[in-house]
């Protein structure tokens, strides 16, 4: 329908499917395409009492619910016509149509053989039976395009119909008369028996008038009196619609207004199933874009109909910005690379149903969410001890570093500088102690397990070599006082050898870090890592596997990890002489978290009307839904006795352990002493 703006709820799956809509009017075309398989069985046509003289015997006259007239099929196509690829649809167009027809009988010049035909108007007696029948067989919305008058018996059964649609809290929506002056809602009216003289059922009805496409009112209409503020505009000019022949036609009144109210309501019912119809026509009033004057007014109700607007919450701005700051307390945490995407803590702590001033659900993501500090690609080779802003990564990103290690007065430290010194205590071996030096450092992008978790602290370290046996020692914290690293190595002359490290942590784990509120005061993670390497047809072959166990001190009912975390990383590289220097290919996969659970407080549910939040403890699992496998191709050269040469270019497949992230990173060393 146009102006309704009924996409959005289609962009979300919401086409009425489940709901019903009874349509009382003058049946439809049973056989078209436009209703196959949603025509509920309960479908009928009620029948009329006549007699063809004054001296003839009372009978019962039934018709076929099949459409003669055609604007039933009419009506309802506007309000759930199939969406088919053919023509037009409704607004509710899976819904489920309850078509209930009320045509009167034609008894003009009528002889006492001749065949009872259909007339043109309802037959005013039906229209009560029809809507207590429509609420006893579940319909949630009742469409009925008709005016008129009734009184004595017809009008006690109709206002007794409407309590029934009050108590069952269902919706009737009714067409404003077409007819220019006619006060649709005078005392009398079919109408007014419905809401009741004093307006007492005026909560589950609603009144459609029509507007052209440029959303101006037609030059005569009904009126809808003191209903105004219970009335919807609806564009029902000149709008296509299908006939009882299957075919498009141009139809315009206010008839086609009611219909599209209906099918607005059933997209609401389908969404929200708790709501009534009380509710629900209280939702599409207060989002109707006000036309013409301010409020309701005679020509336009309380507006246009607008279902974008109904779907969305409403509340306050301020309930919102309360709503996100209660996201951002619990989502405050900053990831690092073992923990990927932070697996079910995501989903537990960003994410929590809110409730609008209306008792409506929906689900609020928070604008901050949790961050994570991507792969850490570029942290094992050229970054200092303090990471730089742009080392933070996107799902697809590619960089470029270079770093200088030159001594000379243009250092900014000269107590940074590194010192090594060396000698050799008898033949064949060799000791070596350095200071300021990188420690856990490896010799490309991918070289460390604990890239992504910190950057290279900065230390002192020993080794002992000789006769193909080599120890060694290295311990080096960060400037910020967050880590200390400590590893003891070993190796053998076959190739083999272990390497135990030992990393110490204040105020986070593994990297992960939070506010105060969590407690996190610290872990110590302890590395045990085998190495292996042998020359075969003049290639080097090095592999490394690192299996750790991680404990954690502190925390709170924010977040507190329970048992033991496990990780684990590996490496292979190939290297070979080529060109002067030495070129490597390595495969890689830094420390990735294996098993890590924790119980977390997660917001449950906020009402944006009162600020309050219902919160549980929930356990999650932190391991990461992947693994990222890192790909480098590298070369470095002595151009010195005291300098060298090292660049390269490395790519991150499922980057920071997150499936499909990519990362590409290129380095550049060069070394000048």
């Amino acid at each position: 329908m146009v102006g309704a703006k009924a996409a959005y709820a289609y962009d979300k799956g919401i086409t009425g499917k489940g709901v019903t809509i009874a349509v009382i009017d003058t049946g439809i075309a049973t056989t078209g395409a436009e209703f196959a398989g949603r025509i509920s069985p309960d479908s009928k046509t009620f029948e009329s009492r006549i007699a063809r003289c004054a001296t003839c015997a009372p009978e019962t006259v039934t018709f076929p619910l099949d459409d003669v007239q055609g604007h039933g099929t009419e009506v309802a196509s506007v309000a759930l016509a199939a969406k088919n690829g053919s023509g037009v649809h409704g607004v509710a167009y899976d819904a489920t149509l309850l078509a209930l027809k009320i045509a009167a009988p034609d008894l003009e010049n009528v002889t006492a053989t001749s065949v009872i035909k259909e007339a043109d108007g309802a037959n005013p007696m039906n229209i009560a039976p029809a809507i207590a029948y429509a609420v006893e067989k579940g319909a949630f919305v009742i469409s009925l395009s008709l005016n008129g008058e009734a009184a004595g018996q017809a009008a006690t059964d109709q206002r007794n119909a409407m309590d029934g649609v009050v108590k069952a809290d269902r919706l009737l929506v009714q067409s404003v008369s077409n007819f220019v002056d006619d006060k649709s809602a005078a005392l009398g009216t079919i109408t007014r028996n419905f809401v009741g003289n004093n307006l007492e059922n005026r909560d589950n009805f609603l009144f459609g008038i029509r507007v052209d496409s440029s959303l101006r009112p037609p030059s005569g209409n009904g009126l809808p009196g003191d209903l105004a503020d219970r009335t919807l505009a609806v564009v029902a000019v000149d709008v296509s619609v299908v006939g009882k022949d299957g075919q498009l036609t141009t139809v315009t009144g206010n008839s086609f207004a009611a219909p599209a109210i209906a099918g607005a309501a059933a997209l609401l019912k389908q969404y929200w199933p708790q709501l009534g119809g009380k509710a629900i026509s209280r939702i599409l009033l207060d989002t109707a874009t006000d036309l013409g004057d301010k409020g309701a007014d005679q020509v336009f109700g309380a507006g246009l109909l607008n279902v974008e607007a109904a779907m969305k919450v409403q509340a306050p701005a301020s309930a919102f910005a309360a709503a996100d700051m209660v996201l951002a307390r619990y989502s405050s945490l900053s990831l690092s690379a073992p923990f990927g995407s932070g697996g079910q803590l995501s989903d537990a702590v960003t994410r929590m149903t809110v409730f609008d001033r209306y008792g409506r659900d929906f689900a609020m993501t928070g604008s901050t969410g949790l961050r994570s500090r991507g792969s850490g690609l570029m942290a094992g080779a050229m970054l200092g001890t303090i990471d730089p802003p742009w080392l933070a990564t996107t799902t697809n990103d590619v960089k470029l570093g270079f770093t200088s290690g030159a001594t000379g007065p243009w250092a900014a430290a000269r107590s940074s500088r590194p010192a090594t010194f060396a000698f050799s205590p008898a033949a064949g071996q060799t000791v070596s102690f350095s200071a300021n030096v990188a420690v856990g450092q490896g010799v490309g992008i991918a070289g460390s397990a604990l890239r992504g978790v910190v950057a290279a602290p900065v230390g002192m370290s020993s080794s002992w070599s000789g006769g193909g046996w080599s120890a060694g020692f290295a311990s080096g914290a960060l400037r910020d006082g967050r880590s200390v690293l400590r590893s003891v190595t070993f190796a053998t002359p076959l190739g083999f050898g272990v390497e135990l490290s030992d990393l110490t942590e204040r105020g986070q784990v593994l990297g992960l870090r939070g506010p105060a509120g969590f407690a996190l005061s610290g872990s110590r993670t302890t590395l045990t890592t085998l190495m292996a390497s042998r020359t075969v047809a003049g290639v080097l072959l090095s592999a490394r596997a690192t299996a750790a166990t991680i404990r954690v001190d502190g925390g709170s009912d924010l977040l507190r990890f329970t048992g033991p975390m496990t990780g684990t990383a590996f490496a292979l590289d190939a290297s070979h002489r080529l060109g002067g220097g030495t070129v490597t290919l390595g495969l890689s996969s830094p420390l990735r978290l294996e098993r890590a659970r924790a119980v977390v407080e997660a917001p449950v549910a906020y009402d944006l009307m009162t600020g309050v939040l219902a919160t549980r403890l929930t356990s999650v699992d932190l391991t990461p839904t992947a693994r990222e496998m890192d790909v480098e191709l590298g070369w470095s050269a002595a151009l010195s006795p005291t300098s060298s040469l090292r660049l390269g270019v490395a790519h991150a497949f499922d980057a920071g352990h997150v499936a499909g992230a990519q990362d590409t990173a290129g380095f550049f060393s060069l070394t000048l002493r």
